[in-house]
C-alpha cells in the first residue's frame, strides 16, 4: 500500500503514528529495515520480485475462490428450488387440505420456509465447519500454514444462506400460492 511504498523509499519521512504501524506490520521494508537495525555490516533488502508474485498468486486465487462461491452459490439455490418444489408437490393434498380449512397463504408460506430454514440452518452449520476444516487442509498443503478465520464471517455467512434460502424457495412459493384447494383435493 501507500504507506509500504513511501516507508521503503525512506522511513524518516512518515509521522510518528504512520512510523509506527509500519514498523509493527509485517510490510517487507519494515522487516528488512529491522534486520538492518539488529545486525551491524547487513544491507537487508526485498527481493521484490518473489513478493509481487507471491501476490498476484494470492489475487487470481482468491478470484478462483469468488468465482467458485458464485456458482456454488446458484447451484444451492438451484437445488433448494428443486428440493422445496418437489416437497411442495408431494405435499400438495396437505396444502390443499389446510388452504381448505381456512388457513392463508402467508400461513402456509411461512410453514414451508420455517421447514426449510431449519434444514438450510443445519445444513449451513455442517457446510461452515466442513469449509473451515477444508480451508485449513488447502491452506497447510497449499501454503504452510494455517487459515485464519475472522469473526465477520459468521454473520456474512448467515447473510448468505438466507438469500440462498429465498432465492431457492421462490418458484416453490409461487406454486403454493397458484394451488387451489378444490382441485387438489379432488385429485386434478
Amino acid at each position: 500500500n501507500d504507506l509500504a511504498r513511501r516507508a521503503a523509499r525512506d522511513p524518516s519521512t512518515l509521522s510518528l503514528s504512520e512510523w509506527e504501524t509500519w514498523y509493527c506490520t509485517a510490510y517487507v521494508s519494515s522487516i528488512a529495515y529491522q534486520i538492518e537495525e539488529t545486525m551491524t555490516n547487513v544491507d537487508a533488502s526485498a527481493v521484490r520480485q518473489v513478493a509481487d508474485t507471491e501476490g498476484e498468486i494470492l489475487g487470481k486465487t482468491q478470484l478462483i475462490m469468488t468465482v467458485v462461491a458464485v456458482f456454488a452459490m446458484v447451484a444451492a439455490s438451484l437445488g433448494i428450488a428443486n428440493l422445496v418444489t418437489a416437497s411442495v408437490m408431494e405435499r400438495s393434498k396437505e396444502v390443499g387440505l389446510m388452504k381448505a380449512l381456512g388457513a392463508r397463504n402467508k400461513n402456509v408460506v411461512a410453514t414451508i420456509l420455517t421447514e426449510t430454514f431449519v434444514v438450510a440452518l443445519i445444513g449451513g452449520v455442517l457446510g461452515f465447519f466442513a469449509g473451515v476444516g477444508l480451508a485449513q487442509i488447502v491452506g497447510h498443503l497449499v501454503f504452510g500454514s494455517g487459515i485464519t478465520i475472522r469473526p465477520m464471517l459468521i454473520p456474512v455467512m448467515i447473510l448468505i444462506i438466507f438469500v440462498t434460502v429465498i432465492i431457492g424457495c421462490l418458484p416453490s412459493m409461487r406454486y403454493l400460492l397458484k394451488l387451489k384447494p378444490a382441485q387438489v383435493l379432488h385429485g386434478r
